[in-house]
């Protein structure tokens, strides 16, 4: 992990299911609700309650603050592109001023950003979503994006809601649209070195014995190199002689199985489900419980620790 800590600040609905959401993607340091984009000075949950009741009923002239929530991340973990992408796929972009029973300003779907590189990721990642939103059957993108002017923390009351309340109400719910997988292989050409975009796009291998995670024995995740999304486990992973990271099991949803009839074999291959990157393949000689070995290329993972260093 590096030194380096950048900071987006996302108004998803209610801010108790928002941090949740967002505190769930690996890469994430840390989280912290709050109250940003509003025109009045240090507002507290009560104070945006009664501004957006007055603005109903015309009483008021102004702007309320969303609930917000703040993400700070360590970008050499993810990229800013993939906390936008986990941030369009957790909520519907498309409503106005609402998330799913809560309704008002104070729940707008925004981005407030700190840096002008994540205004231009906040665009390209909005107008890339835009595009399957439309193919799905939905309408436009109604995101405020911002450069962020001031935050304010909510009370302690709100932070981490759903962990101290798991039963606690959450009313937020995505569109069941992902990212286009275009955009990612865009994405992979801008950030992966040469080795793992070719296997990435191209279906390339690593030589055995040559990639990372081979010797891996610490607790935590194994994540798709662009998007972060998980998919394997620690847990799953176990010592192989064949000299690829070979695990078990997948995490469920994480990937997708594909025939594969190159190099006059007939295989099945695994790929990523949020990006479509190729990952290695799956065979029927592992261990138990699942007999399974899915032989996955180091180079296209990245792997995040349960507790970071």
């Amino acid at each position: 992990m590096s030194d380096r800590r950048e900071t987006l600040v996302l108004g998803m609905g209610c801010f108790w299911g928002a941090q949740k959401r967002m505190a769930a993607l690996p890469g994430v340091l840390e989280t912290e609700v709050g109250y940003a984009g509003g025109s009045f000075p240090d507002p507290t949950y009560d104070e945006v309650l009664d501004f957006e009741r007055l603005l109903r009923l015309g009483s008021v002239n102004g702007r309320n603050h969303a609930e917000v929530v703040k993400v700070v991340y360590d970008p050499e973990l993810v990229l800013t592109e993939a906390v936008l992408a986990w941030f369009w796929e957790n909520h519907d972009p498309t409503q106005l001023d609402r998330q799913g029973n809560d309704f008002g300003s104070n729940y707008r779907s925004a981005i407030y950003t700190t840096t002008p590189e994540q205004r231009e990721a906040a665009l390209a990642t909005r107008d890339a979503y835009q595009r399957a939103l439309s193919a799905a059957g939905y309408g436009p993108i109604v995101t405020e994006i911002a450069p962020l002017v001031s935050y304010t923390p909510a009370e302690e009351y709100h932070q981490h809601y759903l962990l101290k309340h798991p039963n606690g109400y959450c009313g937020l719910g995505g569109t069941g649209v992902r990212m286009p997988h275009s955009f990612w292989r865009t994405l992979a050409e801008r950030h992966l070195p040469p080795l793992a975009r070719w296997i990435a796009c191209e279906q390339g291998t690593e030589r055995p014995f040559t990639g990372p995670h081979l010797d891996e024995r610490r607790p935590g995740v194994y994540v798709d190199r662009l998007s972060n999304a998980p998919l394997f486990r620690s847990e799953a992973k176990f010592d192989s002689p064949c000299g690829w990271p070979s695990f078990h099991e997948a995490l469920p949803g994480a990937v997708t199985l594909h025939e594969d009839r190159s190099h006059g074999m007939i295989r099945t291959e695994v790929r990523s489900a949020s990006t479509g990157i190729h990952l290695g393949h799956v065979f029927d000689d592992g261990p138990a419980p699942t007999g399974l070995r899915y032989c996955i290329n180091g180079e296209v993972l990245r792997f995040i620790p349960d507790v970071h260093p």
